[in-house]
């Protein structure tokens, strides 16, 4: 009797534990998108740094924030200037020209991204940021800018275009379209080796 109450408490606890692991692999599965997601308020900043991509949402978001007053200039990353010339010439062609504008070429990555805005800030003695880029970016540029920033006197914060573009919501059945679901987890993995090369660092 003894050894089959043991078996059936060890079955119970494997169905148990079982239950629980399916449990929480379908709430991750249904909010995992949430976990890219930040939106830190917005406050007055001298600069708004706008990262390349997006289909100009960052540039749309980056314009309010100018037109609000709420960031003295405007600084465009990408690969080159000519990356951003039709977006420019459609949403704002005067800015550049009135100095309004700022581009900053030779961006890789992310990480390049917030090296240029590093120099930047350091050449023109910025003490504030305000970092723009799409929804599911936002986490990972929250790391690695607050990363490269850490030992500056600059504060940066990360604000959202709010625009999804071709993406479904975290609110949406997001699983069910691949190209969200590509994004979703390939934000993921990039975030997870960020945190795991900054664990390592940390522990030696």
């Amino acid at each position: 009797m003894k050894v089959t109450a043991r078996l059936l408490i060890f079955f119970w606890g494997i169905l148990c534990g079982g239950l629980l692991v399916l449990a929480t692999g379908v709430l991750f599965l249904r909010y995992a998108p949430l976990l890219l997601l930040v939106d830190e308020p917005v406050t007055q900043a001298d600069i708004a740094v706008v990262l390349g991509g997006g289909g100009g949402s960052r540039l749309h978001k980056g314009l309010a924030l100018y037109k609000g007053q709420l960031v003295d200039h405007l600084v465009l990353v990408d690969k080159t200037k000519q990356d951003w010339a039709a977006m420019l010439q459609r949403l704002c062609p005067n800015y550049v020209v009135e100095g309004k504008i700022t581009i900053l070429e030779g961006s890789r990555n992310t990480f390049t991204d917030a090296e240029l805005a590093e120099a930047y800030c350091r050449a023109h003695n910025i003490k504030n940021m305000l970092v723009v880029t799409d929804p599911y970016h936002t986490r990972r540029a929250a790391l690695i800018f607050k990363e490269q920033f850490a030992e500056n006197n600059v504060q940066v914060r990360v604000v959202s275009s709010g625009e999804f573009g071709n993406r479904l919501t975290p609110q949406d059945q997001w699983w069910q379209d691949e190209n969200t679901l590509k994004t979703v987890w390939a934000e993921l993995s990039k975030i997870f080796i960020i945190l795991l090369r900054k664990y390592e660092f940390c522990s030696h």
